[in-house]
């Protein structure tokens, strides 16, 4: 009686249709909340989202008896399906059993969260994981050097990596390393590898807060990556670490195909500067080339964002290439006492710089330019003439060492004739 009575009330196909779409729209919610509270704090998403969550969270508590009346319907839900299932053994409700179960157990862990959001403001909320996030910062242990090495292992088969200045590094004091960011920010890992790999050295690099809202997110925080804010910054350098900055940015990175190879965007930019200025580090001035010449262009397409466009290129085998890292000598900026509010204090850190790295990049277009294997069709050449010079050389080595055994043999048998026409007399 019990089991005819539930099938009966259990709705029909329409009221099927009802409960599911009453499932989706709950989970869809259930997946905003998981997505703003797992979202990264630098990315430009994060504050509307929150924002949006806590309209509806607030609005949704707000109703009477409307968390606990969804509650309630999850729960209900869940026991007819499974009566249902158990009578009739129809595979639908048992997967609307386990979604509306499923449901109810996140419902009611974000009901929890969302009861502490509406005791917070936005601000604070954003505030708190603000202070989380610098001590994850802080906290971040690079990989092994065999980890980044097998990293970068995509890499390899591609670009062969050649240094200059690597010797004028000081060892034992933390740097802010500065350079010019090549087209699609192609050299980064092999510049982060190089250094790490040859002084030990894992370069906190500073990237736009844009890259935190796309999949390269999670890619540029295992190589250490944080968004490039004052407080970051800060934390960093506070705690000693060495710090990567591209004053060029997402400009160079997509630059306009009009814009000469190599060339530095870094407009009126003061800030790495004042950073530098304010906890005393030393700038060490760094330069690339390699990664620009691959590419043709072929067009722009605007983005409709600050004049920025994203450049369209082809690369052929034949242009494949060799990439060039050079090292400058430190610019000291002790003799600035901290004082980073001082705007001409920053010009002349930033021209130094500026200045220091377009010749770096001077002198690595001179030696890319004379460099018999600068390209990869080259370099594989070069090594087929090794290898077989090496292999001619090992033949004719073992030749010489047959006909020197010949030579021993023949003398050998001279003298036993000799000694044998002796014992004769």
């Amino acid at each position: 009686m019990v089991n005819t009575i539930t099938i009966t009330s259990f709705p029909s196909t329409g009221g099927a249709r009802i409960v599911d779409a009453f499932l989706f729209i709950i989970n869809i919610f259930n997946a905003f909340v998981l997505f703003t509270h797992l979202h990264p704090v630098e990315s430009p998403l994060k504050k509307p989202c929150v924002n949006a969550m806590h309209r509806i969270v607030s609005k949704a508590h707000s109703t009477p008896f409307l968390v606990s009346a969804t509650l309630a319907a999850l729960i209900s839900i869940t026991t007819c399906s499974a009566i249902k299932y158990n009578v009739t053994s129809n595979t639908d409700m048992l997967i609307r059993a386990i979604v509306s179960l499923y449901t109810f157990a996140c419902t009611t862990i974000f009901v929890k969260l969302s009861n502490h959001m509406i005791k917070l403001s936005v601000d604070r909320i954003l505030e708190i994981e603000k202070e989380v996030a610098l001590h994850d910062i802080c906290q971040f242990e690079p990989p092994s050097t065999s980890i980044m090495e097998a990293m970068v292992a995509p890499y390899k088969p591609f670009f062969a990596v050649e240094s200059i200045g690597m010797e004028r590094i000081p060892d034992g004091v933390p740097h802010l390393f500065v350079s010019n960011h090549s087209l699609y920010g192609l050299e980064m890992p092999l510049f982060v590898n190089t250094l790490y790999q040859t002084k030990q050295i894992f370069p906190r690099g500073l990237a736009h807060h844009f890259h935190f809202a796309t999949p390269n997110g999670p890619i540029l925080r295992a190589f250490g990556a944080v968004d490039g804010t004052r407080d970051n910054v800060d934390a960093l350098m506070k705690a000693g670490y060495d710090v990567l900055v591209y004053p060029g940015g997402g400009r160079e990175v997509l630059k306009h195909s009009s814009v000469p190879r190599y060339e530095l965007m870094w407009e009126q930019r003061l800030g790495f500067a004042k950073c530098a200025i304010k906890h005393g580090y030393p700038i060490l001035p760094c330069a690339c080339v390699g990664t620009e010449d691959m590419f043709d262009s072929i067009g722009d397409i605007p983005t409709g964002c600050k004049g920025m466009v994203i450049p369209i290129s082809i690369v052929t085998p034949y242009r494949v290439q060799k990439v060039y890292f050079w090292f400058g000598h430190p610019i000291s900026t002790d003799q600035y006492n901290g004082q980073f509010t001082n705007d001409d204090f920053a010009r002349e850190v930033r021209d130094k710089t500026k200045a220091a790295i377009e010749a770096g990049i001077r002198e690595l277009q001179e030696k890319q330019g004379g460099d018999p294997e600068r390209y990869l069709v080259d370099q594989y050449a070069s090594q087929i003439r090794r290898y077989f010079t090496a292999t001619k050389r090992e033949e004719i080595e073992s030749l010489d060492e047959k006909v020197a055994e010949t030579a021993d043999d023949d003398n050998n048998d001279e003298e036993k004739e000799k000694d044998r026409k002796l014992k004769m007399k």
